[in-house]
């Protein structure tokens, strides 16, 4: 059974990046649109006002340090002077305390002006997103795949698509698993746990946007989590090294009882050199393997400290949902926090990250700093080996349900799809596109139902098929990975989305559009055999490639195949004559987008009507173009 309602219509149209039609102003709640812009405006205000606030602060404790800094040089060289030797002893204790102090408060104002900062540009984001402007945000571009079945037709990774409405992850962790959730979908019971932590999460929102903003004090375009996790998981060199150990404690005692003994006892100073001559030499001998830690780490350490953050911000919450609290139950272990234990390599990483520094090297040579640092590096890759990638993949987790949470939040009037037990079933209510600006989209009444059911859409030029379809695909997709769907009510199958709408010919492949499009309803016929799932497909505008006799003796040939399968879903065409097919198989279904002509203009309503297309506008618009029609 299929049945399909247009809800709302227009006289106007825009175009999406792929020349397909977007149609306009639908059923809109515009007081709904105007209250989250301006909690969103209030927001950024009252965050930016903050973070300015706390910038003159850190700029007054900066004088503050440089004044103390001066301070003590000048009261160093004049008790020097002066003679006062006891007083030289107690500043020279006393100042690296006290200035260790004024610098960390430095670091907190900083970090607390930063926080307001992205805070503010959080809520500035979001507005942005609300007024359908995507292009300042991550495309999601590596992730695109030529012959994966619909990511490329339905705009789910690069320009204007659907990860640059929903991602507002930080870490790459997050970024991965969100394209992950996309491209393929969940099982019923893993969707509805995750519409159940968006649920709580949604209306979370200073804990949602706090999260978020920790992250972004870690970013780095350098980031490679995956260059970091193989690291994590190589095998230590030195740990087991009872050479290395002994030294590293034997040789900076030497060194040391050798200079103090240099200066007090006049033992001769070519001991104390060749000690220092044989530190250097076991550091050099290690030189490579310390070079290789911290260029597998270096571009981390950030990402490092932003992890520690959001683990110890999830650490310290309470949730309600039972999903949330498994999540959560990754980061609490008996007698260490997984958040400190973060902190921790991030301090060791960032202290040997420090090599570079000339007063490094000359505590390095005395103290065998190297040695004990790649050692405390394998002796907590020792420890966390078991949890660690747990610890990224969890946090990778609450950022994808956080950023879906956010979407919901900034589109409360979408719903929560029910994921129906039937293998064939798509019905939705209102409905309409996520990525179209909401002043300007129109929304779809839609029901297929039935293994083998066919919707064969016709319609004229620039109607609305395609924006149709790909309406359909890019809900079903949000629907399968827990998201919230643009539509008042919606209930679908846990399915297999396949698309073929935007084959290209490749030259450097020797591949016409034609044979491009061939080989894509092949692999759409390989997966319909394999049955591994319900398959709903999209075929706009099949075949079109050759000539109209093939074409229509191509088209009826899959149809009927398609009928068969494994599989429903939706053919879009202007073949008028395969309207009548549902006068020979009962699974398909006739609908259509029509045109109508008045005043020498092409008006379209958007209306989807249960019957063949009755309006054509292709001659009309090629006059239009300059063409001169023989209407003779």
């Amino acid at each position: 059974m299929l049945n399909c309602f247009f809800i709302s219509l227009s006289t106007s149209f825009n175009y999406d990046r792929s020349g397909g039609v977007l149609p306009v102003p639908g059923k809109i709640r515009f007081g709904s649109m105007k209250g989250k812009i301006s909690s969103f405006e209030r927001r950024a205000s009252d965050y930016q006002a903050g973070s300015q606030s706390l910038s003159r602060k850190y700029n007054r404790v900066a004088t503050v340090r440089i004044l103390v800094f001066v301070i003590f040089l000048i009261a160093l060289v004049w008790l020097a002077n002066a003679g006062i030797g006891t007083a030289v002893g107690i500043i020279l204790v006393l100042f690296p305390v006290g200035f260790g102090l004024i610098v960390r408060y430095h670091n907190k104002v900083r970090f607390e002006r930063d926080q307001q900062k992205f805070l503010a540009q959080i809520n500035e984001e979001e507005l942005v997103r609300l007024e359908g402007k995507l292009s300042q945000f991550d495309p999601g571009t590596p992730y695109l795949d030529q012959q994966h079945p619909f990511v490329n037709d339905l705009d789910i990774f690069g320009k204007n698509s659907l990860f640059q409405l929903l991602n507002r992850t930080t870490t790459p962790s997050g970024r991965t698993l969100l394209a992950e959730w996309l491209k393929a979908p969940a099982a019923k019971k893993t969707i509805i746990n995750r519409q159940n932590a968006i649920r709580e999460l949604k209306d979370m929102l200073d804990w949602r946007q706090d999260f978020q903003a920790l992250g972004l004090h870690g970013q780095d375009e350098k980031q490679d989590i995956g260059k970091l996790s193989r690291w994590l998981k190589e095998p230590p060199r030195l740990m087991h090294s009872a050479v290395y150990r002994i030294l590293g404690w034997t040789l900076p005692i030497t060194t040391i009882a050798l200079i103090i003994l240099s200066v007090t006892m006049s033992v001769s100073i070519y001991l104390t050199l060749g000690i220092l001559l044989i530190n250097s030499l076991v550091l050099r001998r290690m030189l490579d393997y310390v070079k290789k830690i911290t260029e597998d780490t270096s571009a981390n350490v950030g990402l490092l400290k932003a992890y520690s953050r959001l683990i110890q911000k999830i650490e310290h919450s309470t949730f309600a949902d039972q999903h949330l609290n498994h999540l959560q139950q990754a980061f609490k272990h008996t007698g260490f926090s997984a958040s400190s234990s973060i902190a921790r390599l991030q301090q060791i990483l960032d202290f040997l990250n420090s090599r570079a520094n000339m007063f490094y090297v000359l505590i390095d040579v005395i103290l065998m700093i190297d040695i004990h640092l790649v050692l405390a590096t394998e002796n907590w890759k020792k420890k966390n080996e078991h949890d660690v990638s747990l610890w990224f993949e969890r946090i990778g987790e609450f950022e994808v349900l956080c950023s879906l949470a956010a979407f919901a939040y900034a589109n409360k009037d979408y719903a929560f799809p029910a994921i129906s037990d039937d293998l064939f079933h798509f019905e939705a209510q209102a409905m309409g596109h996520p990525l179209i600006h909401a002043p300007e989209r129109v929304s779809n009444n839609f029901d297929l139902q039935g293994k083998g059911s066919i919707a064969v859409v016709t319609g004229s030029n620039m109607s609305g098929k395609s924006t149709f379809l790909r309406t359909i695909g890019i809900n079903t997709v949000l629907a399968l990975c827990g998201a919230p769907v643009c539509a008042e009510r919606m209930s679908v199958s846990v399915l297999q989305v396949f698309t073929g709408m935007r084959t290209q010919d490749n030259l450097e492949e020797h591949v016409s559009s034609f044979y491009a499009e061939l080989r894509r309803i092949r692999q759409l016929l390989h997966s319909v055999e394999e049955e591994k799932q319900p398959l709903l497909f999209m075929l706009d505008e099949i075949l079109k490639g050759t000539n109209s006799k093939d074409r229509h003796l191509g088209s009826v040939s899959l149809i009927k195949q398609l009928s068969e399968a494994h599989a429903f879903g939706l053919v879009s065409t202007h073949d008028l004559e395969l309207g009548n097919m549902a006068e020979e198989i009962k699974s398909v279904c006739n609908f259509s987008f029509n045109s109508s002509i008045e005043d020498d203009e092409i008006l379209f309503d958007y209306k989807l009507s249960p019957e063949v297309c009755h309006s054509f506008n292709a001659s009309k618009l090629m006059e239009k173009m300059g063409i001169r029609i023989d209407r003779s």
